[in-house]
């Protein structure tokens, strides 16, 4: 213990003395976090937030049913209702030139006459099902002026997609037909109270009986959504312990070139407790950072506008979540530092490949956004397992046992790192010769 003590003492001096690089671990990636959330901010609000599409409206109804159907728009929270443009209101003519032009994507016209028209099937509808009954009354079909269905004119610009053309003629036609049965089932209760006087109709009106309710899976009984901050600050806090490669494989080298691992190899203490002074200091090292990075999310992404950073209710599971991290970027390092012969090799081959393993984890663009390729690729990375684990934590209200498979993973990630690092040391390294 107490060589394992004197090894740490050693790799902190050494750490303390180099101030720019200790400043490249702290400050740059407070830097990317802030940056990263400011230009992301507003796009991602339109992947993680209802969008609010202009619908140009042409009521040329102007009763029932060209109401409701209004309504049903200004009610779903996801359309803005425009019927008018230049301070008076909108006709037909000028709905269809604004989609033409690319000035809206949708507009919506319901034509003249058409709450009168749908009434007139109704009670048509109504006067034929009584009359199988024996129960026909020839008045209700006074007055009908029979027509063809009613036509809803729907113009869109041709660049919106099919999904979301499906999706909003979906909706109409739904709104269309729970009026319809509304109607159904108010003009039956009319006509029998007519007919039979002791039918006393339902106080309650029509009511839909199937519902949906949305949920979304959680350990939280909320609707989580993750936001940039959320995003960026484990993204940019995993990348920053694993651009540790850089002082660790300089570490590692100088002593090599030195001379310096020699002299320590002659005392009595083996190379592995040499390695594993440096992942005690260095995860430390990275502990501090994860600190200063959700400090950062907490306190300073806030003064931009941005949303603060929301911690999960586990603070043991992001503790050891934290650290296998930690360790897994440690044992990168070391296995790089033994590995590389030069300060070249190891600078290029280290920032290279964690910035490659980034993109593929989804530290840059989220999974979700993927390819189903690079989604498949992505699973290889211990970046990608690192962010998975950290959204159990932050978004998803994850314990400890949620998180344990990424936390498994990475920690065997970490062993094989140092596995290789100790085989290539005894069979390849020319300190060993």
């Amino acid at each position: 213990m107490k060589k394992y003590l004197s090894v740490c003492r050693k790799e902190m001096l050494l750490l303390i003395r180099d101030k720019s690089g200790l400043a490249m671990l702290f400050i740059m990636p407070v830097v990317l976090i802030v940056i990263s959330s400011l230009m992301q901010e507003s796009g991602w609000g339109t992947l993680t937030k209802d969008p609010s599409v202009q619908v140009l409206f042409v009521d040329n109804d102007l009763d029932s049913l060209g109401m409701r159907i209004k309504n049903g728009f200004n009610g779903s929270g996801s359309f803005e209702v425009v019927d008018r443009l230049n301070q008076r209101p909108i006709t037909a003519a000028d709905a269809k030139n604004a989609v033409k032009k690319g000035d809206y994507l949708i507009a919506i016209v319901v034509p003249k006459g058409a709450t009168s028209t749908m009434r007139a099937n109704v009670r048509l509808n109504v006067a034929k099902t009584l009359a199988g009954f024996g129960v026909g009354n020839p008045m209700l079909l006074d007055g009908i002026v029979f027509r063809d269905s009613v036509n809803v004119i729907i113009y869109f610009d041709p660049t919106v997609k099919r999904t979301f053309k499906n999706a909003l003629i979906s909706s109409v036609r739904e709104n269309y037909y729970k009026i319809q049965t509304e109607w159904v089932f108010a003009t039956f209760n009319k006509e029998l109270a007519m007919q039979m006087p002791l039918y006393k109709p339902p106080r309650e009106g029509f009511r839909e009986i199937l519902q949906f309710k949305e949920e979304f899976p959680s350990f939280r009984e909320v609707e989580l959504i993750p936001n940039s901050t959320q995003h960026n600050v484990p993204a940019w806090t995993i990348f920053a312990m694993f651009f540790i490669v850089i002082p660790l494989t300089q570490s590692l080298i100088q002593e090599r070139e030195g001379g310096s691992l020699f002299r320590l190899l002659t005392m009595p203490v083996s190379y592995m407790t040499l390695l594993m002074g440096k992942v005690g200091v260095y995860l430390m090292v990275c502990l501090a950072q994860t600190v200063a990075m959700l400090l950062a999310g907490i306190l300073l992404l806030p003064l931009f506008g941005l949303p603060t950073l929301v911690l999960g209710d586990d603070i043991l599971g992001l503790f050891l979540m934290t650290t296998v991290v930690a360790l897994a970027s440690v044992g990168y390092g070391l296995m790089i530092g033994t590995i590389a012969k030069t300060h070249q090799q190891a600078a290029a081959f280290g920032s290279i490949s964690v910035i490659i393993l980034a993109a593929m984890g989804g530290l840059w663009v989220p999974i979700y956004l993927m390819p189903p390729f690079m989604r498949a690729v992505s699973l290889i990375s211990p970046l990608n397992w690192a962010i998975t684990g950290y959204y159990s934590i932050f978004l998803r209200g994850g314990s400890l046992w949620q998180i344990a498979p990424q936390a498994i993973k990475l920690f065997l990630f970490f062993l094989s790192t140092v596995f290789i690092t100790g085989i290539y040391y005894r069979y390849k390294s020319p300190m060993n010769n």
